[in-house]
């Protein structure tokens, strides 16, 4: 699985505006809405913030996953969220998260979810790359760093 079948143009936002937890959520759910992934978004937010009071999805070095099951989709549906200031998601290390992946997926679960979940946590550990990712004035520039680094590991397994 490549990241970039899953990250494009139209569901990395770059910068996110919200300044809190419950506000980077409803924005990223806004943007799925428009996407025509969903036709309302109150229900997703309210789980995904009950979800977040009992389990903070940040795992540290500024990175967190916010993530539901819906029954308006029927594969993996994400949006990733870049924040230069940082957002408090709560996370184990106390550091502000920068990057917010949310994930939907449909009632009956999803094993590419896991794949992708994976694959983008083995890209987003490299420090280089979460620095890249803050200093992209733009989505194309994310992106171009995604598909560089899947390259590159492609090029790591071939060798």
């Amino acid at each position: 699985m490549n990241l970039c079948d899953i990250l494009n143009e139209g569901n990395v936002l770059l910068p996110l505006k919200s300044r809190s937890r419950g506000q980077v959520v409803q924005e990223l759910l806004d943007h799925l809405h428009k996407m025509g992934h969903l036709s309302e978004t109150v229900k997703l937010h309210e789980y995904i913030e009950t979800e977040e009071e009992n389990l903070s999805s940040a795992t540290g070095r500024g990175i967190a996953y916010p993530h539901s099951k819906s029954i308006e989709i029927d594969g993996l549906v994400c949006v990733l969220g870049i924040s230069q200031r940082g957002i408090d998601f709560n996370a184990p290390d106390g550091q502000n998260c920068h990057f917010i992946l949310l994930t939907l997926i449909p009632n009956q679960g999803s094993v590419e979810h896991r794949k992708f979940i994976n694959r983008f946590r083995a890209m987003i550990n490299h420090g280089d790359i979460r620095t890249q990712f803050l200093d992209a004035k733009n989505t194309s520039q994310v992106l171009k760093v995604i598909s560089q680094w899947e390259t590159q590991e492609t090029q790591e397994e071939f060798e």
